[in-house]
């Protein structure tokens, strides 16, 4: 029997968790690839199973699951355990290639590249392309030179940043660690192309020289962040030691240099210094510094930080007036964000960017919790520009307060060692999460599992309700399974039947300007090539000051981009004192117009949608339902601004289902 690479991790993420459905997104992010790329494996998939009598169940909506009894199973693991796989996944070799043009200072060959890979010159370029659109997120760029070959071009912060993200992201995909009292447990690093760039024993003494440093801070940093910090010191080690060094701007320094962070990472250098025999300049201090103050935190509830408790609870606020979700834990969603925010700015205004595992997922599946919180961060942070993986994880904070308490129960052979480590860990790590109760694996006959929400558990269980079996330390790689379950999983039905309660007046604003909003929406095309101009003309009789209106156009254009990245829609949207009517334009324009993307980047918009909207307004859950359909129609957007029919109706049934729920409300 021979399978491929991806083959083998797919059915090995199912066996993994043999009676829980899991979503083909969780799939595809834990083996970086396209859903649609897990999508096509499955037919080879369902292939090697049928061999050992085991079937693929797959329920829309929900994922897929294995059905087979435990012999099978175990004649599949015991089988895998054997293959060698005859391939080496799209993740893998990018790992080699990145790490290839990182180290090298000159340019590198593509067939040196090509036979490193086992993969062909053409098949090379086509995985250099995708890989391009990655390496831009970090400012990267690769350069091809005629005879010479590739080079990645860009700067020494960003490219640590960039290949620590990759080890972090390869280490999580993997498991190859868990945590035990804040110390890594490296179990199985003896991956020939992470050898390449893992030094272990390198790991293991900063590791130990961090510990003692961090003891000084007046806060505790999460697992991922401590794992991630360690990476970037041991990198900026082997930087240094090959004469490379960061670039910090002079004002940068200035402002991190008196900080309590930065006598931490002067004192961590020292230490450092005489173990390896480098010398840390002072911009190497500063970047330590930078990713102290951004890592993300423990919970601490005698560390209280009241200087953004304005900023959140307008954030709140303002996400819930686009949204339709109710929130059940509001002191819970107010001190997470306060937690999360803290370093998150501190992350932003150092120009470090976290890795998020369910980014993508979050956008797919959750668009409309996603787009409100893009939104409620532009109003209420409108000087900073958050990336798509600090948006996702802010979504997910307003996803888990957004439902009820679970009651879960944790399972493990005798409910008293491992399952206690568990429920420790769960409760610490997912705060709307309560474990109602720890029991043995004998204990489950005799309860009633239909009282719990989900079941956890450190082992295989003989039971027909859905359960997930993770590592009692629960590493990165099972927190972002459970995050399906915790934090996102019954969002969608919950929010749909929830509305804030609205009074007699407001339901009459509602109805009047909704009404008048859809009858007014236009569908023009577009000669001139200045947005902000051809905006000021269609909004003319809609707006106090038009000089003022066009002033915050362009500032907000000038602080994050409109244009929807990788396409070729825009959504130019601002709410201001200065608008008196609410107002909806789609245009067209054939030429394109230059805008920028939500990454910072120029490229031309061929679709507009603009949406203006007064500070007093009542509209803003309805305005929210036509960015939802215009993110479904945004790989086909001719689609969606030549049926100004199909548009103006579905604004009218998103109207009528947001009347009808406030009715209900108010009886």
């Amino acid at each position: 029997m021979q399978i491929s690479n991806r083959e083998k991790k797919i059915i090995e993420s199912l066996l993994k968790n043999p009676h829980s459905f899991l979503s083909i997104h969780y799939i595809a992010q834990a083996l970086g690839v396209s859903s649609r790329t897990v999508h096509r494996e499955l037919k080879f998939v369902e292939a090697t199973l049928e061999r050992f009598n085991i079937t693929l169940e797959r329920v829309p909506h929900k994922g897929l699951k294995l059905n087979g009894n435990a012999d099978d199973f175990e004649s599949l693991i015991e089988q895998l355990e054997q293959q060698k796989t005859i391939d080496l996944s799209v993740e893998e070799r990018k790992v080699i290639i990145v790490y290839a043009l990182i180290k090298s200072k000159d340019p590198v060959k593509l067939y040196s590249l090509a036979y490193e890979t086992g993969i062909s010159i053409n098949k090379l370029n086509k995985e250099l392309e995708s890989l391009e659109k990655e390496l831009s997120r970090y400012h990267l760029k690769l350069i091809r030179k005629r005879g010479e070959g590739i080079i990645l071009m860009g700067s020494e912060v960003n490219r640590r940043q960039y290949l620590a993200d990759l080890m972090l992201q390869k280490l999580n995909a993997t498991s190859v660690y868990s945590v035990i009292e804040d110390h890594f447990v490296y179990q199985t690093l003896n991956d020939k192309h992470m050898s390449q760039f893992v030094d272990v024993d390198q790991i293991f003494n900063v590791e130990r020289l961090l510990m003692d440093a961090l003891i000084e801070l007046p806060y505790v940093l999460t697992e991922t962040a401590y794992l991630t910090l360690t990476l970037h010191i041991a990198l900026a080690i082997e930087r240094i030691q090959n004469n490379e060094s960061v670039t910090v701007e002079r004002e940068m320094i200035n402002a991190l240099s008196v900080t309590p962070e930065f006598r931490i990472a002067e004192q961590l250098c020292r230490n450092l210094e005489s173990v390896y025999d480098v010398q840390f300049d002072i911009e190497e201090k500063v970047f330590i510094t930078m990713h102290l103050r951004g890592a993300k935190r423990k919970a601490d509830e005698s560390e209280t930080n009241v200087c953004l408790n304005d900023e959140v609870s307008s954030l709140i606020e303002v996400v819930t007036s686009y949204t339709s979700i109710n929130i059940q834990n509001s002191k819970t969603l107010f001190d997470g964000l306060v937690l999360h925010l803290v370093p998150a700015l501190n992350r932003i205004s150092g120009g470090i960017e976290t890795f998020n595992p369910l980014t993508e997922m979050i956008k797919e599946d959750y668009p409309e919790i996603f787009n409100a919180v893009l939104l409620g961060l532009q109003e209420v942070f409108p000087d900073l520009q958050f990336p798509e993986s600090e948006i996702a994880f802010i979504a997910l904070h307003f996803g888990g307060a957004s439902r009820k308490q679970d009651n879960i129960l944790v399972v493990c052979t005798s409910g008293i060692g491992t399952s206690r480590i568990l429920a420790s860990k769960i409760e610490s790590t997912f705060p709307q999460v309560t474990v109602a109760k720890i029991a043995s694996v004998s204990e489950l006959k005799s309860l009633n599992l239909a009282h719990y929400d989900y079941i956890v558990s450190t082992v295989s269980l003989d039971t027909d309700y859905p359960y997930s079996v993770v590592n009692p330390l629960l590493p990165e790689s099972d927190q972002s399974l459970l995050s399906q379950y915790f934090s996102m999983q019954h969002v969608k039905k919950e929010h749909i039947d929830q509305y804030t309660p609205i009074n007699y007046d407001d339901f009459v604003r509602l109805t009047i300007d909704g009404n008048a909003l859809i009858q007014d929406i236009q569908f023009v095309k577009m000669k001139s090539d200045d947005f902000v101009k051809f905006a000021s003309a269609l909004m003319k009789d809609n707006v106090n000051d038009l000089e003022y209106f066009q002033e915050a156009l362009t500032y907000r254009n000038h602080l994050q981009g409109f244009l929807i990245t990788d396409s070729t829609v825009a959504i130019p949207h601002i709410v201001h004192e200065s608008i008196r009517d609410a107002k909806i334009i789609l245009a067209y324009s054939e030429q394109g117009v230059h805008l920028k993307n939500m990454d910072g980047e120029i490229h031309k918009a061929n679709y507009l949608v603009y949406m203006f909207l007064p500070e007093d307004t009542v509209l803003r859950p309805l305005i929210s339902e036509l960015s939802l359909l215009v993110m479904e129609y945004v790989s086909s957007p001719e689609t969606l601004f030549n049926d100004k029919n199909f548009v103006v109706e579905y604004m009218k049934a998103a109207l009528m289902k947001q009347l009808s729920k406030q009715i209900k409300t108010m009886e």
